[in-house]
């Protein structure tokens, strides 16, 4: 019940202490950061040219993923965790800061380890920054300034929720021409993501889990298969490079309906060589951890054939309909395949 849930926030919050170590945490929390963190800037009026900066992060509540926020907001002594609720009312939480010299001083050195689109955008935010500072020193600002501001702002997140106007109609405003934004250069992160960087970008952009696989010409014949992957935007894509170096494995990259790059490996791989790194780090999955130990326990059914007998696999089917999933079809559609199928 929300209350419940609200009463749990504000008891772990009262009573919370840092347990993590620094340095891990520190690379950990930049591989979250770089799935499911954001810092932007919006025009907060219409025809203003004030610019208000933000940073965020967030994940679905439970007190695992409140741990680590609240444990970022400690190291970092800025900021707010809040607690939120959805127009279904699944409870969110999400760590902000709002405070401009916040952001730039303290936030924006500490997440020095991201990649691509990431590392880009905080290379904008300076540039920003610059500009707004150089226009305080002007009593009249020209249109090649306001172009190249607005241009910025909205390069960094164009369909933000914050964006009252479209680029076309702020830039109109102001009697500025859409045009291409002057090309800022960024000092690329070259340097392999550690083990814990990826702990934490698993946590946002990763998956682990078997998939169920039915071909119509070989009903009631079914295959379940383990598949793990990484998901990414375009501009990240030598991330997942990165990521299949640091994990010894070659890169099968994959682009997927939507548009996302995907890094995708499924079977011996999964159970040599991901498994293994995982459980390495099995207590830096937080609020994965015990999904992952029935990822384990299944791997260990698996590893040793008990899905080609009839009750190994109906075990297998049981134990992933144990737990919250996003199966299409329904647990007794493949119980009553396995009762179809001809056994030897």
């Amino acid at each position: 019940m929300k209350s419940n849930i609200i009463e749990e926030f504000n008891s772990i919050s009262l009573s919370h202490k840092i347990t993590v170590n620094k340095d891990d945490f520190h690379q950990f929390i930049n591989g979250l950061y770089q799935a499911e963190g954001t810092m932007g800037a919006y025009f907060p009026k219409k025809d203003s040219l004030k610019i208000v900066f933000y940073f965020s992060i967030g994940k679905n509540y439970s007190p695992e993923s409140l741990d680590v926020l609240l444990s970022l907001q400690k190291i970092l002594s800025i900021g707010r965790v809040k607690l939120e609720f959805g127009s279904k009312g699944v409870p969110h939480i999400r760590y902000t800061i709002t405070n401009t010299e916040d952001i730039f001083n303290i936030a924006i050195p500490y997440f020095s380890l991201l990649y691509g689109k990431k590392r880009k955008n905080i290379v904008v935010l300076k540039r920003i920054k610059e500009l707004l500072i150089r226009g305080l020193e002007y009593s009249e600002l020209n249109k090649a300034y306001i172009s190249e501001i607005i241009h910025l702002v909205y390069s960094i997140n164009p369909y933000g929720q914050n964006r009252k106007l479209s680029l076309t109609e702020k830039l109109k405003i102001f009697n500025c021409s859409l045009s291409k934004c002057k090309n800022i250069q960024v000092e690329e992160n070259n340097n392999l993501p550690s083990k814990l960087f990826i702990i934490g970008l698993f946590l946002g952009d990763g998956s682990i889990g078997f998939v169920f696989d039915s071909p119509p010409s070989r009903l009631p014949r079914f295959y379940i298969k383990i598949v793990f992957n990484f998901a990414a935007q375009n501009s990240d894509i030598q991330l997942l490079i990165y990521i299949a170096e640091r994990m010894s494995l070659k890169p099968q990259i994959s682009i997927r309906k939507s548009g996302m790059m995907g890094l995708e490996y499924s079977g011996n791989t999964v159970f040599k060589v991901i498994i293994p790194f995982l459980t390495e780090y099995k207590n830096g999955l937080f609020w994965r951890k015990d999904h992952f130990t029935t990822i384990q326990n299944i791997s260990v059914f698996y590893l040793k054939k008990n899905h080609l007998t009839k009750e190994g696999l109906k075990t297998i089917v049981e134990l992933l309909y144990s737990r919250p999933n996003k199966y299409i079809k329904s647990k007794q559609h493949w119980i009553d395949l396995i009762h179809k199928r001809i056994w030897k």
